[in-house]
């Protein structure tokens, strides 16, 4: 049995997104879910100390670009909640399902007529 299985990024590479979403890269190169997987990483403080390591930045910087990640984060969030709340007020289209139809059955009694 075969499964589809998505590459991983090395946990270098992905302090090097950490440190650029500190510095104030939005992360538009990656997916929404990458990106937010990134944010949420930061927030968690999931290899923190060497994302601030490569950022170079002060603590007081870090903790400005923490509370700006915070933000897109619950921006981001808040906009998904409203998306499938809107979703959830619209009908859903259904197709009429017709009847079924009684079928004829032609036995299969091989000595000729049933009574």
């Amino acid at each position: 049995m075969t499964t589809k299985t998505k590459a991983r990024r090395s946990p270098a590479v992905l302090d090097q997104l950490r440190a650029q979403a500190l510095k104030g890269d939005h992360l538009d190169q990656l997916s929404d879910a990458d990106r937010e997987w990134i944010w949420r990483s930061l927030l968690k403080g999931v290899r923190k100390a060497e994302a601030v390591r490569l950022s170079g930045l002060s603590p007081e910087q870090v903790e400005r670009a923490l509370r700006r990640i915070r933000k897109l984060y619950q921006k981001r969030l808040d906009a998904y909640k409203a998306k499938v709340a809107a979703e959830a007020q619209q009908p859903k289209v259904v197709r009429p399902v017709a009847p079924v139809q009684p079928v004829k059955r032609r036995g299969l009694w091989p000595f000729g007529k049933r009574r």
